[in-house]
């Protein structure tokens, strides 16, 4: 006979595979008949891949070492299908970022368990958390998402057995090693553990030395040689995307990136959001009142922290906020834990419409979940439509009508450089880093060095937004003949509505 949790774990999987089944079959309709990626961004993974197969480590272009991925690991993974043909690849990123979100439910239901929710409960943070649309995107991503979403729930697992046991498990510097080199974010997360950990093991530091020191060490191991690489090829310790998306730490936070977030978790599930306010509120009070619930200190000040860091130093909400993505599974769990609260408090005031009041909020969270993963089988569908039909279509008109060309100019590199496997200057730099020298100059000058570059990397078209590079549309445009357009009926994920492929007339350009 199964027991409770195998009954409940097998109803996650069947669930898990009705829903990832419906999301496909929406995708393919909405595709025109196709599968791909919701991202650009996942295409350039895809590439770095390809050359890593064939010896060519951590190079979009062949020959030119770059750090332009913050997920080396992610590469390695996806560079598997490589080795047979690249026409596994989609089918085989898909699987695989499926199969990650799958064992993370799974391993957010042991969780759970282990923070003392019944299995009901248990099984209802889990639920919602498959539900989650934003998640259940990642999962169909082909992106890195569900592996870090994995790890963290993990590593938040074993540090629940060590509060428990008052012993550091090493394995967790292997998981942090590991999920460093999946999102950057883990930092964060490593450095929040680690101290963590000291505090709440405090009284027994003196026999958790040699394995807290033998955790840092494999951490400090596996987290070194991209950083070492990055400096080594570009003068810096991190990726070109840091230089390029983030720049430099604020000293204000940007309180758009707040609101835009905040916003997008109400849509993820109102109720959730608001039992994640009360719960904040809850866990502030029970700091200062010197009463800290150990098991979810480090639950909390990850959810706290990762958005406030995030709004001074990488104030990003595109892509569906897929930075914060991860905190989905610990928001429901610290949502559920006070509606848990808030249940017991009411059955033991003898409220008599208490089974009421339990079952009507269970269903209106389960309601909002379903709801969002709906709408995200649409958006999901919609996104890999736009990459499909405007780069993806622009990569088979340039291999059709200018296959003679060795090398290209383009603000959004991935799936136009996969399918052409042409040499491509990255205007926006995060491949080609020397672009963000051009761009520290004056508007004239960095124009100018980016010309003279495109030039001498035998560029003759480039592929961009026009409102991207205003500045070089305003003042240079009669430089540039149109050659083709793609144009999309609904933008959903792409820089532009219409992309562009101009003929550079170098004959009108003074250098």
């Amino acid at each position: 006979m199964f027991k409770n949790t195998d009954k409940h774990i097998l109803t996650i999987i069947i669930l898990y595979v009705i829903i990832q089944a419906a999301y496909l079959i929406t995708e393919y309709r909405i595709a025109g008949g196709t599968f791909g990626a919701p991202l650009d961004d996942v295409w350039i993974h895809f590439r770095f891949a390809e050359n890593f197969a064939h010896g060519y480590l951590y190079q979009y272009n062949p020959g030119e070492p770059t750090p332009g991925t913050t997920s080396p690991l992610w590469v390695i993974i996806l560079s598997i299908p490589f080795l047979f043909s690249q026409n596994f690849i989609v089918p085989y990123a898909l699987f695989i970022s499926s199969v990650f979100f799958l064992l993370a439910l799974i391993q957010l239901y042991k969780l759970c368990l282990k923070l003392g929710f019944e299995g009901i409960y248990s099984l209802f943070i889990t639920l919602i958390t498959m539900f989650a649309g934003r998640l259940l995107w990642s999962s169909l991503s082909g992106m890195e998402i569900t592996l870090f979403v994995l790890l963290s729930i993990l590593i938040v697992s074993n540090h629940i057995k060590e509060i428990s046991t008052g012993k550091v498990l090493v394995i967790n510097g292997l998981l942090l090693g590991l999920a460093a080199n999946t999102r950057p974010e883990t930092y964060l997360f490593a450095g929040l553990y680690y101290l963590t950990t000291i505090y709440l093991l405090r009284k027994n530091l003196k026999i958790n030395l040699t394995k807290l020191f033998l955790s840092l060490l494999v951490f400090a191991v596996l987290v070194l040689p991209y950083p070492v690489f990055s400096f080594v090829h570009t003068g810096g310790f991190l990726p070109n995307t840091y230089e390029g998306q983030v720049g430099t730490v604020k000293y204000l936070p940007n309180f758009t990136y707040i609101t835009e977030s905040a916003k997008i978790f109400i849509k993820d599930n109102f109720i959730v959001f608001i039992l994640w306010g009360i719960s904040a509120g809850y866990f502030i009070l029970s700091v200062f009142k010197k009463k800290i619930e150990n098991n979810f200190l480090l639950i909390n000040l990850w959810i706290f922290l990762l958005p406030l860091v995030s709004a001074f130093i990488a104030s990003n909400w595109r892509h569906h906020g897929r930075y914060l993505i991860p905190l989905i599974p610990f928001i429901n769990i610290i949502a559920i834990y006070i509606l848990r609260k808030l249940h017991r408090y009411y059955e033991e005031k003898g409220y008599r419409r208490y089974t009421v009041f339990r079952k009507g909020t269970i269903a209106v969270i389960l309601i909002a979940s379903i709801n969002s993963a709906v709408m995200f089988a649409g958006v999901l569908g919609w996104n890999v439509e736009n990459i499909n039909n405007q780069q993806g279509k622009i990569a088979d008109w340039l291999n059709e009508n200018l296959p003679g060309e060795k090398a290209f100019g383009m603000n959004d590199i991935g799936i136009i450089t996969f399918k052409t496997k042409k040499y491509v200057v990255d205007m926006a730099g995060l491949v080609t880093p020397e672009v963000f020298k051009f761009q520290k100059m004056s508007y004239e000058d960095g124009t100018k060095e980016l010309f003279r570059y495109l030039k001498s990397k035998g560029v003759n078209y480039i592929i961009i937004y026009p409102d991207w590079f205003w500045y070089i549309m305003s003042h240079y445009s009669g430089v540039f003949t149109q050659v083709h357009s793609q144009k999309l009926q609904k933008n959903t994920i792409c820089g532009g509505i219409e992309m562009f492929v101009y003929k550079i007339n170098w004959d009108k350009i003074s250098l």
